[in-house]
């Protein structure tokens, strides 16, 4: 679990190393015949419900945790949403409002109180949330800043399947509406592999070995799996990006199974769904560029990033960037409607929270609270912020 010489990470707290040790020895007990493969490591690491990062609710959101995210930032991130919501409604889409993976709360908090502000509170705002420790963060802080009747219109469920029927009152519990997933993507697990870009034939799968107290990375022949994703967009590579030396790179193969349950329930409702996908990525030969020889795997702990997803396991978030071309193809191919992806700045900049950065401005106390409130917009929108790393993925879904 100790970091090699050349990193520069804070050590965890004794109670942290505890925790981390324990992880590290199911993960023995489940490679001590075999290797892993590398989804089924990072499915560990972020999801076991004792020692995983997120599973456990190790995970810390904010300014004083190990990331910022876009609601955290700045309520106009959510303003924007809001306006969408509003959009969907005019347009007579269903009333419901469903959050994938909501973090710390702080997206549905914002959402909640300013469409109530806006006369457009959603009949029901429904968190699918598989983390039982963040559901219980969220519970309790939601229930602790919200009105009764606010809190009140919440659901928490915990997988896709659950979204069709709530035990309660034998209702779906969604109707269609309005879906946001902010940075879920990336935290999905992920295939590593190498490869000469462009040609499966020359794909290895990464697997993970434990080397006495370490994790290491195995060469292997690729899984099916692997090579049915690889095959899905190669040919449609760009004769130019293709390199004489392997790369690393990783693949998110169970992706295409996860939106098709996903669309298969969305289309059971009684009403149209809009989805908004926002997250770091971008196109095919953009994401597998040559040039990144190792990737784009990140870890983050305690807003440090470095790119060794064995150090610290269960302590620290690992993330990869999101193919929104090879995403929208298989949403496509799911049944999805794809609306179009963009930058998250033109995203923003089309709804009306330029309108409501000015009202914020003008009705701002005092030049300290002007700064804040510039600030986060300058973060949300410029190019060498989040304005161009992040894109927008918008999808829809019509009532079978």
């Amino acid at each position: 679990m100790t970091p090699p010489p050349d990193f520069s990470l804070p050590t965890p707290s004794p109670s942290d190393q505890d925790k981390s040790w324990a992880l590290i020895a199911y993960l023995r007990s489940l490679s001590s015949s075999a290797t892993l493969s590398f989804a089924d490591y990072m499915q560990a690491v972020l999801y076991h419900p004792q020692w995983g990062y997120y599973g456990s609710g190790q995970v810390q959101f904010g300014a004083g945790g190990d990331f910022v995210t876009a609601p955290e930032r700045s309520p106009l991130f959510t303003a924007g949403l809001v306006f969408e919501w509003q959009q969907a409604q005019a347009a007579g889409l269903g009333g419901d409002v469903l959050e994938l993976g909501a973090g710390s709360g702080q997206l549905a908090l914002d959402f909640l109180q300013a469409s109530h502000q806006r006369g457009c509170i959603p009949n029901r705002y429904c968190i699918l949330e598989i983390s039982p420790a963040l559901r219980r963060r969220q519970q309790e802080r939601l229930r602790a800043a919200l009105p009764d009747a606010l809190f009140a219109r919440l659901i928490w469920v915990d997988s896709i399947e659950a979204l069709r029927l709530n035990a309660q009152t034998d209702q779906p519990c969604f109707s269609g509406g309005l879906l946001i997933a902010n940075e879920v993507l990336d935290a999905m697990p992920v295939t590593r592999f190498r490869w000469r870009p462009g040609q499966v034939s020359s794909a290895e799968e990464q697997r993970v070995s434990c080397d006495g107290a370490r994790f290491t990375w195995v060469s292997a022949p690729p899984s099916v799996e692997l090579v049915q994703a690889l095959a899905d967009f190669a040919d449609k590579w760009p004769k130019d990006t293709l390199a004489e030396a392997p790369v690393a790179a990783e693949i998110n193969t169970a992706l295409p199974a996860w939106l098709a349950e996903l669309q298969q329930v969305l289309s059971q409702a009684t009403g149209t769904t809009w989805l908004y996908f926002f997250d770091y990525g971008g196109a095919s030969a953009e994401v597998y560029r040559p040039d990144r020889t190792d990737g784009t795997l990140r870890c983050h702990y305690r807003h440090l990033a470095h790119d060794d997803p064995f150090v610290y396991p269960g302590l620290q978030d690992i993330t990869t960037w999101v193919d929104f071309e090879r995403t929208a193809r298989l949403a496509a191919a799911a049944g999805f409607f794809v609306d179009g992806e963009r930058s998250q700045a033109a995203w923003l900049l089309g709804t009306d929270v330029p309108e409501q950065f000015t009202r914020l401005m003008q009705a701002a106390p005092d030049r300290a609270a002007s700064a804040r409130i510039a600030q986060g917009f300058k973060e949300l929108v410029m190019p060498t912020e989040m304005g161009e790393r992040f894109r927008v993925l918008r999808l829809r879904v019509e009532p079978a």
